[in-house]
Order: C-alpha cells, then sequence, then structure tokens
C-alpha cells in the first residue's frame, strides 16, 4: 500500500525485519476480520472537538517531522483546539512544542513501568479525537484502542483491525507526510480544511541564541557572516548513504564553482572530525538548536536523512540525494527544494544545484 515504508535494510536483518512484518500483517488481518475498519468511513467532526491526541511512536527523525504539515493544517483549520502529541524520543519535543496550537507533547520512554505511568496520565485526559496518522503502525494503533476518546481517526485497510470513526481510504499521496493531510481531508465530511504541504519547526528564542554560539565557534576567524554558506551531512542509514570518495569530490568542485562562498559539514555525533580538516563543523545533539543553526544557511545537501528533512523544516533550499529511496515518497518538502536521483546523483550536478539554491536563497540570518 502506499503509506507503507520501505525496508531500507539487506542480509540476515532485511530478513528478519520482512518476517516480522508480514507477521504482524497476517495478524492484524485476522484481528480485522472481528472488529476492523476495512471499508472508508466520512464523517463530520462532532461538534465538541476541541482535544486532540496525535500519536505517532516512531523515533525516526523525518517521521516526527512529516506530522508537520497535518498539525499545522489541524492548529488552522480548529483555532480552538488544543493539539496533543505522543512520540517515543524526548529529543525530538522541543521541535513538535513550538508548533501553533500544541499542548502536551507525550513520550513514551523504555521501561515498563514508565509506560503504565504514562498510559494512566493519556487515560486520565478524555480525547475528542484520536489520530493515527501513519497506516501501518501497530504501537500507534494500540495507543488509539487504549486512548480515552469518542471519535478516532485513521486509514481504512483490511489489516485495520482498530474501529474507527473516521476512515480515510488508501492516500493518492506516495509522500509519507501529504498522506496526513489527506487524511484530514478525506474522512471528515462538511468541514472546510486549511491545509500545508510543506515541513516546518519553529525554534525558541534560547534555541536561536545556542545556536548563533555554535555557529560563531566554527567560523571563527574566517570569512565575514554575509558570506554564502552552504551546510552538508554525509551520514544516511544503510544504502541512502554515499561513501567518503563522492564527499570529497563533492567539496573539490564545490570550491572551484564558488570560490567565494563557504562549508560547513554538520557532523553525527559519532563522526569526530570534518571530512576536510579546514573545513567549518558543528556536532549539535539538540535537535531544535540544529534546526535553529540550519536555518541560518543559504542551501544544505545531504542523502535522504533525519538531517535533511529538518532543514527543509527550517525553510532552507535543500538538495537531497536518493540513491536507494523514493522521492515521491520521501522529497525534503520546503522552500526550494530539490531531489536528485539516477545520473543526477553525480557531485558535479549537486554542485550546480546546490549553486542554483543558493543563488535564490533568502533563508540567511546574520
Amino acid at each position: 500500500m502506499a503509506h507503507r515504508n520501505t525496508i531500507n535494510a539487506t542480509g540476515f536483518k532485511g530478513w528478519i525485519k520482512r518476517l516480522r512484518r508480514g507477521n504482524r500483517q497476517r495478524f492484524n488481518r485476522l484481528l480485522t476480520r472481528v472488529f476492523g475498519t476495512v471499508e472508508p468511513r466520512r464523517r463530520p467532526f462532532a461538534s465538541d472537538t476541541r482535544r486532540i491526541l496525535v500519536v505517532r511512536l516512531n523515533k525516526r527523525l523525518g517521521n516526527i517531522l512529516f506530522l508537520t504539515p497535518m498539525l499545522r493544517s489541524l492548529a488552522a483549520s480548529l483555532p480552538a483546539a488544543t493539539i496533543d502529541v505522543l512520540i517515543q524520543d524526548a529529543r525530538q519535543k522541543p521541535l513538535l512544542e513550538g508548533l501553533p496550537g500544541i499542548g502536551q507533547v507525550w513520550v513514551q520512554e523504555k521501561s515498563l513501568r514508565a509506560t503504565f505511568g504514562l498510559l494512566r496520565r493519556l487515560r486520565s485526559v478524555r480525547y475528542d479525537l484520536a489520530i493515527d496518522p501513519s497506516g501501518n503502525s501497530t504501537s500507534n494503533r494500540l495507543a488509539l484502542a487504549l486512548a480515552r476518546t469518542q471519535q478516532r481517526m485513521g486509514f481504512a485497510a483490511r489489516d485495520q483491525w482498530l474501529p474507527l470513526t473516521h476512515a480515510a481510504p488508501r492516500p493518492d499521496s506516495r509522500h509519507q507526510a501529504l498522506q496526513s493531510v489527506e487524511l484530514l481531508q478525506s474522512s471528515v465530511t462538511d468541514f472546510d480544511w486549511k491545509t500545508f504541504n510543506t515541513l516546518a519547526v519553529f525554534p525558541s528564542a534560547p534555541s536561536h541564541k545556542l545556536a548563533q554560539r555554535h555557529w560563531q565557534t566554527a567560523f571563527a576567524g574566517q570569512a565575514h557572516a554575509t558570506t554564502t554558506t552552504v551546510g552538508f551531512f554525509t551520514r544516511a542509514t544503510g544504502r541512502k548513504q554515499f561513501d567518503e570518495a563522492w564527499w570529497r569530490e563533492f567539496v573539490t568542485r564545490f570550491r572551484k564553482r564558488l570560490p567565494a562562498a563557504r562549508l560547513i559539514q554538520i557532523r553525527a555525533p559519532d563522526q569526530p572530525e570534518p571530512i576536510a580538516p579546514d573545513i567549518a563543523s558543528v556536532t549539535i545533539a539538540e535537535l531544535d538548536v540544529l534546526a535553529a543553526l540550519l536555518g541560518r544557511l543559504h542551501a544544505f545537501v545531504a542523502a535522504d536523512s533525519g538531517p535533511m528533512h529538518l532543514a527543509a523544516a527550517t525553510g532552507v533550499p535543500v538538495v537531497g540525494l536518493f540513491k536507494t529511496t523514493a522521492p515521491e515518497s520521501y522529497a525534503p518538502l520546503g522552500q526550494s527544494c530539490i531531489s536528485l536521483e539516477g545520473a543526477a546523483l553525480d557531485p558535479s550536478a549537486a554542485v550546480d544545484a546546490v549553486a542554483e539554491r543558493a543563488r535564490q536563497s533568502s533563508a540567511f540570518v546574520a
């Protein structure tokens, strides 16, 4: 189905993932025969829909950022509503708290005791609507089943075992972020939605202040702050990653094409050294601070990864490199973003795309 995620793994690990997914799907289909929602159910909202719970129990940064168009659509369309979100990674919490309309961002911790404590707190809140935006998560469905709510929204499917009051058909869009917006439009009648089609985060003033310190440290002794600055991130999971030789050639070609511009490498926590000793670099664990720093760039380039989506969410023009995953499903959604694949996955072509994005960009903040 269009809303299922591609398995980005090979060998024994990939085989285990496929086995687990297959067993889960067969179990879900069995439950669906008894309880489920196979056909779409498009209905009006209850008139008193004011407290909303959105559940996305997934640790991937990109998947959490994919919530932002739907969350913004909910806030703009239901301005009197409070929107709570349930996620798994506490580091992502500040990214969602800055969005309009957001109330409580719940975080599912690892321990069983903490999980039961969270469940008690969740059930102390009577929600008017609970939403599962993913369509293929057993954890999401369990959370919706346990929440105290009068309305449940999700995708109808032959393995959708959760009884839903509002059920959308298979989405037309392949992009994961846009599917959740379609969910709203396709499951509710007699309602005028104000929708968004780009990712967005709004870092706080303290986050921007910390980002400024990182920025000044990274560029200490280098050119004036108004210089065109391009960021890049060399990591990605599994086969999505490009090797170091590719990135070294990218740096060489970038310097020839844009000799007056400067680069900054966003390093992963386990990446102690930049790809070249004379390149500015930074490692930032706090995602909201990283978002604030990315928002200062003129352009950003990376393979399909969390930082790629985070940069797009800050409004920076992004060049996304897609070696194995499909841009139709995972493209960076933001201002002047572009996806390269196939024959275009060449350092020279990437530099050309970055140069064009940087030339058009007005994202830089001194």
